[in-house]
Protein backbone atom coordinates (compact mmCIF):
# COMPACT_ATOMS: atom_id res chain seq x y z
CA UNK A 1 0.00 0.00 0.00
CA UNK A 2 1.25 3.54 -0.75
CA UNK A 3 2.41 5.66 2.19
CA UNK A 4 -0.08 8.02 3.84
CA UNK A 5 -0.65 11.26 1.94
CA UNK A 6 1.96 10.38 -0.67
CA UNK A 7 2.99 13.21 -3.01
CA UNK A 8 2.78 11.78 -6.49
CA UNK A 9 3.70 12.93 -10.00
CA UNK A 10 1.07 11.93 -12.52
CA UNK A 11 3.15 11.65 -15.68
CA UNK A 12 0.54 13.45 -17.77
CA UNK A 13 2.42 16.50 -16.46
CA UNK A 14 5.55 15.40 -18.37
CA UNK A 15 3.84 13.14 -20.92
CA UNK A 16 6.30 14.02 -23.69
CA UNK A 17 9.01 12.10 -21.81
CA UNK A 18 9.66 8.38 -22.21
CA UNK A 19 8.85 6.12 -19.27
CA UNK A 20 12.44 5.75 -18.05
CA UNK A 21 12.83 9.53 -17.92
CA UNK A 22 9.48 9.91 -16.14
CA UNK A 23 10.73 7.57 -13.41
CA UNK A 24 14.08 9.37 -13.08
CA UNK A 25 12.45 12.80 -12.96
CA UNK A 26 9.84 11.86 -10.36
CA UNK A 27 12.53 10.41 -8.10
CA UNK A 28 14.99 13.27 -8.61
CA UNK A 29 12.34 15.87 -7.78
CA UNK A 30 11.48 14.28 -4.41
CA UNK A 31 8.13 12.72 -5.27
CA UNK A 32 7.41 9.55 -3.34
CA UNK A 33 4.94 8.25 -5.88
CA UNK A 34 4.25 8.17 -9.58
CA UNK A 35 1.06 7.97 -11.62
CA UNK A 36 1.63 6.01 -14.81
CA UNK A 37 -0.21 5.80 -18.11
CA UNK A 38 -0.88 2.44 -19.69
CA UNK A 39 0.10 3.65 -23.18
CA UNK A 40 3.54 4.72 -21.92
CA UNK A 41 4.04 1.30 -20.31
CA UNK A 42 2.99 -0.46 -23.51
CA UNK A 43 5.45 1.69 -25.49
CA UNK A 44 8.25 0.67 -23.12
CA UNK A 45 7.28 -2.99 -23.42
CA UNK A 46 7.29 -2.72 -27.21
CA UNK A 47 10.92 -1.59 -26.97
CA UNK A 48 11.75 -4.90 -25.29
CA UNK A 49 11.39 -3.81 -21.68
CA UNK A 50 9.54 -6.22 -19.40
CA UNK A 51 6.79 -5.20 -17.03
CA UNK A 52 8.62 -6.87 -14.16
CA UNK A 53 11.77 -4.93 -15.08
CA UNK A 54 9.82 -1.66 -15.16
CA UNK A 55 8.42 -2.45 -11.71
CA UNK A 56 11.93 -3.08 -10.35
CA UNK A 57 13.22 0.22 -11.75
CA UNK A 58 10.35 2.09 -10.09
CA UNK A 59 11.03 0.45 -6.74
CA UNK A 60 14.77 1.05 -7.07
CA UNK A 61 13.98 4.73 -7.65
CA UNK A 62 12.17 4.79 -4.30
CA UNK A 63 8.74 5.31 -5.84
CA UNK A 64 5.31 3.82 -5.21
CA UNK A 65 2.93 3.49 -8.17
CA UNK A 66 -0.06 5.38 -6.78
CA UNK A 67 -2.29 5.14 -9.87
CA UNK A 68 -2.52 3.66 -13.34
CA UNK A 69 -4.41 5.56 -16.05
CA UNK A 70 -6.82 4.86 -17.49
CA UNK A 71 -9.78 2.50 -17.97
CA UNK A 72 -12.47 3.79 -20.34
CA UNK A 73 -15.89 3.05 -18.84
CA UNK A 74 -18.06 3.30 -21.91
CA UNK A 75 -19.58 1.29 -24.73
CA UNK A 76 -19.33 2.55 -28.31
CA UNK A 77 -22.82 1.19 -28.84
CA UNK A 78 -24.92 0.97 -25.67
CA UNK A 79 -24.67 -2.55 -24.28
CA UNK A 80 -22.85 -3.86 -27.33
CA UNK A 81 -19.22 -3.23 -26.51
CA UNK A 82 -19.07 -4.32 -22.89
CA UNK A 83 -16.84 -7.37 -23.57
CA UNK A 84 -14.21 -4.92 -24.85
CA UNK A 85 -14.45 -2.95 -21.61
CA UNK A 86 -14.05 -6.14 -19.58
CA UNK A 87 -11.05 -7.12 -21.71
CA UNK A 88 -9.44 -3.74 -21.13
CA UNK A 89 -10.15 -4.10 -17.41
CA UNK A 90 -8.39 -7.46 -17.32
CA UNK A 91 -5.38 -6.09 -19.18
CA UNK A 92 -4.86 -2.94 -17.12
CA UNK A 93 -5.53 -4.63 -13.77
CA UNK A 94 -3.01 -7.37 -14.55
CA UNK A 95 -0.54 -4.61 -15.35
CA UNK A 96 -1.38 -2.82 -12.08
CA UNK A 97 -0.86 -5.99 -10.06
CA UNK A 98 2.66 -6.51 -11.43
CA UNK A 99 3.45 -2.83 -10.78
CA UNK A 100 2.13 -3.17 -7.21
CA UNK A 101 -0.38 -0.41 -7.98
CA UNK A 102 -3.63 -0.52 -6.03
CA UNK A 103 -5.71 2.04 -7.97
CA UNK A 104 -6.76 2.06 -11.62
CA UNK A 105 -8.32 5.35 -12.71
CA UNK A 106 -11.56 4.94 -14.68
CA UNK A 107 -13.05 7.60 -16.95
CA UNK A 108 -16.70 7.79 -18.11
CA UNK A 109 -18.00 8.47 -21.62
CA UNK A 110 -16.67 11.72 -23.05
CA UNK A 111 -18.56 11.84 -26.38
CA UNK A 112 -22.23 11.64 -27.30
CA UNK A 113 -21.70 8.51 -29.43
CA UNK A 114 -20.63 6.51 -26.38
CA UNK A 115 -22.76 5.27 -23.50
CA UNK A 116 -21.60 4.98 -19.91
CA UNK A 117 -21.64 1.56 -18.36
CA UNK A 118 -24.55 0.78 -16.06
CA UNK A 119 -24.10 0.23 -12.31
CA UNK A 120 -24.44 -3.51 -13.00
CA UNK A 121 -21.66 -3.33 -15.60
CA UNK A 122 -19.51 -1.29 -13.23
CA UNK A 123 -20.03 -3.96 -10.57
CA UNK A 124 -18.73 -6.61 -13.00
CA UNK A 125 -15.73 -4.43 -13.86
CA UNK A 126 -14.89 -4.07 -10.17
CA UNK A 127 -15.31 -7.81 -9.68
CA UNK A 128 -12.64 -8.44 -12.34
CA UNK A 129 -10.37 -5.84 -10.70
CA UNK A 130 -10.81 -7.48 -7.30
CA UNK A 131 -9.26 -10.72 -8.58
CA UNK A 132 -6.05 -8.72 -9.07
CA UNK A 133 -6.26 -6.90 -5.74
CA UNK A 134 -7.00 -3.61 -7.52
CA UNK A 135 -9.48 -0.84 -6.75
CA UNK A 136 -11.26 1.15 -9.47
CA UNK A 137 -11.22 4.92 -8.92
CA UNK A 138 -13.90 6.72 -10.94
CA UNK A 139 -12.97 10.21 -12.09
CA UNK A 140 -15.62 12.77 -13.10
CA UNK A 141 -14.29 15.05 -15.85
CA UNK A 142 -16.44 18.18 -16.07
CA UNK A 143 -16.43 17.67 -19.84
CA UNK A 144 -17.91 14.15 -19.70
CA UNK A 145 -21.37 13.54 -21.14
CA UNK A 146 -23.25 12.49 -18.00
CA UNK A 147 -20.92 11.48 -15.18
CA UNK A 148 -19.52 15.00 -15.05
CA UNK A 149 -19.78 16.02 -11.40
CA UNK A 150 -19.20 14.54 -7.97
CA UNK A 151 -22.85 13.71 -7.29
CA UNK A 152 -23.24 11.76 -10.55
CA UNK A 153 -19.98 9.87 -10.00
CA UNK A 154 -20.89 8.95 -6.43
CA UNK A 155 -24.30 7.71 -7.58
CA UNK A 156 -22.65 5.29 -10.03
CA UNK A 157 -20.17 4.06 -7.41
CA UNK A 158 -22.86 3.69 -4.77
CA UNK A 159 -25.25 1.82 -7.05
CA UNK A 160 -22.51 -0.55 -8.21
CA UNK A 161 -22.22 -1.86 -4.62
CA UNK A 162 -18.61 -2.96 -4.96
CA UNK A 163 -16.19 -2.85 -2.04
CA UNK A 164 -13.26 -1.98 -4.34
CA UNK A 165 -15.04 0.88 -6.16
CA UNK A 166 -14.29 4.47 -5.19
CA UNK A 167 -13.70 7.98 -6.47
CA UNK A 168 -10.85 10.08 -7.80
CA UNK A 169 -11.36 13.67 -6.68
CA UNK A 170 -9.77 15.83 -9.36
CA UNK A 171 -9.77 19.33 -7.87
CA UNK A 172 -9.68 21.01 -11.30
CA UNK A 173 -12.82 19.12 -12.37
CA UNK A 174 -14.42 19.59 -8.95
CA UNK A 175 -14.04 23.34 -9.52
CA UNK A 176 -15.08 23.32 -13.18
CA UNK A 177 -18.14 21.09 -12.62
CA UNK A 178 -19.42 23.26 -9.76
CA UNK A 179 -19.44 20.22 -7.49
CA UNK A 180 -20.03 21.07 -3.85
CA UNK A 181 -18.46 20.23 -0.52
CA UNK A 182 -21.80 19.09 0.87
CA UNK A 183 -21.73 16.17 -1.57
CA UNK A 184 -18.10 15.46 -0.67
CA UNK A 185 -19.05 15.37 3.02
CA UNK A 186 -21.51 12.53 2.37
CA UNK A 187 -18.87 10.25 0.85
CA UNK A 188 -17.17 7.79 3.22
CA UNK A 189 -13.44 8.44 3.62
CA UNK A 190 -12.53 4.95 2.41
CA UNK A 191 -14.27 5.64 -0.91
CA UNK A 192 -11.91 8.50 -1.79
CA UNK A 193 -9.05 6.63 -3.43
CA UNK A 194 -6.98 9.45 -4.90
CA UNK A 195 -6.84 13.25 -5.22
CA UNK A 196 -5.61 14.89 -8.44
CA UNK A 197 -4.26 18.40 -7.96
CA UNK A 198 -3.81 21.24 -10.44
CA UNK A 199 -5.01 24.82 -10.65
CA UNK A 200 -7.08 26.74 -13.21
CA UNK A 201 -5.93 29.91 -14.91
CA UNK A 202 -8.17 32.99 -14.75
CA UNK A 203 -9.91 32.48 -18.10
CA UNK A 204 -13.58 31.92 -19.06
CA UNK A 205 -14.98 28.49 -18.19
CA UNK A 206 -15.49 27.74 -21.89
CA UNK A 207 -11.73 27.80 -22.39
CA UNK A 208 -11.17 25.57 -19.38
CA UNK A 209 -13.68 23.09 -20.81
CA UNK A 210 -12.26 23.13 -24.32
CA UNK A 211 -8.51 23.07 -23.87
CA UNK A 212 -6.01 21.48 -21.54
CA UNK A 213 -3.70 24.47 -21.82
CA UNK A 214 -5.23 26.55 -19.02
CA UNK A 215 -4.22 24.37 -16.09
CA UNK A 216 -1.31 25.47 -13.97
CA UNK A 217 0.65 24.73 -10.78
CA UNK A 218 -1.29 24.56 -7.50
CA UNK A 219 -1.58 27.99 -5.92
CA UNK A 220 -0.94 29.87 -9.18
CA UNK A 221 -4.55 30.00 -10.38
CA UNK A 222 -8.06 30.82 -9.19
CA UNK A 223 -9.13 27.65 -7.35
CA UNK A 224 -9.89 27.93 -3.65
CA UNK A 225 -8.57 24.64 -2.25
CA UNK A 226 -9.59 25.32 1.34
CA UNK A 227 -13.13 23.85 1.33
CA UNK A 228 -12.05 20.56 -0.27
CA UNK A 229 -8.91 20.21 1.81
CA UNK A 230 -10.81 21.07 4.97
CA UNK A 231 -13.22 18.21 4.27
CA UNK A 232 -10.39 15.81 3.39
CA UNK A 233 -8.67 16.76 6.62
CA UNK A 234 -11.90 16.21 8.53
CA UNK A 235 -12.15 12.72 7.01
CA UNK A 236 -8.47 12.01 7.76
CA UNK A 237 -7.90 11.22 4.08
CA UNK A 238 -5.12 8.63 3.79
CA UNK A 239 -4.42 8.50 0.04
CA UNK A 240 -2.08 10.18 -2.42
CA UNK A 241 -2.10 13.75 -3.70
CA UNK A 242 -1.19 13.45 -7.37
CA UNK A 243 0.02 16.42 -9.41
CA UNK A 244 -1.71 16.22 -12.80
CA UNK A 245 -1.30 19.30 -14.99
CA UNK A 246 -2.42 18.98 -18.59
CA UNK A 247 -0.74 21.90 -20.34
CA UNK A 248 0.85 21.93 -23.77
CA UNK A 249 3.25 24.72 -22.87
CA UNK A 250 4.61 22.68 -19.97
CA UNK A 251 5.00 19.68 -22.25
CA UNK A 252 7.36 21.80 -24.38
CA UNK A 253 9.41 22.67 -21.28
CA UNK A 254 12.22 20.71 -19.69
CA UNK A 255 10.65 17.83 -17.75
CA UNK A 256 12.78 18.07 -14.62
CA UNK A 257 12.15 21.79 -14.21
CA UNK A 258 8.39 21.27 -14.60
CA UNK A 259 8.44 18.49 -12.02
CA UNK A 260 10.61 20.52 -9.64
CA UNK A 261 8.20 23.46 -9.72
CA UNK A 262 5.27 21.06 -9.50
CA UNK A 263 6.64 19.36 -6.40
CA UNK A 264 7.36 22.68 -4.69
CA UNK A 265 3.84 23.97 -5.31
CA UNK A 266 2.12 20.71 -4.33
CA UNK A 267 4.25 20.25 -1.24
CA UNK A 268 3.59 23.83 -0.12
CA UNK A 269 -0.16 23.28 -0.45
CA UNK A 270 -0.17 19.96 1.39
CA UNK A 271 2.17 21.15 4.15
CA UNK A 272 -0.11 24.12 4.77
CA UNK A 273 -3.02 21.74 5.19
CA UNK A 274 -1.08 19.41 7.46
CA UNK A 275 -0.31 22.24 9.85
CA UNK A 276 -3.87 23.56 9.86
CA UNK A 277 -5.81 23.00 13.05
CA UNK A 278 -8.15 20.00 12.85
CA UNK A 279 -11.77 21.02 13.35
CA UNK A 280 -13.06 20.37 16.84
Amino acid sequence: MPRKNLLCLNTATIKHSALDQQIRVASACSFGGIGLWADDIKAAISSEQSLAGISRRIKDAGLDVAELCFLGLHDKVAGGDFPRVLGQTEEICRMAQILDCGVVVAVPAMTQDSADVTPEHFHHICKVAATYGVRIGLEFPATACKVNNLAAAWQLVEEARSDNAGLVIDIFHFFLSNSNVEDLARIPAEKILLVHVSDAMDVPAEKLRTYHDYRTFPGQGVIDYDPVFHELRHKDYQGAFSLEIWNQELLRSEAREVARKGYASLNSLVQRERTARKPG
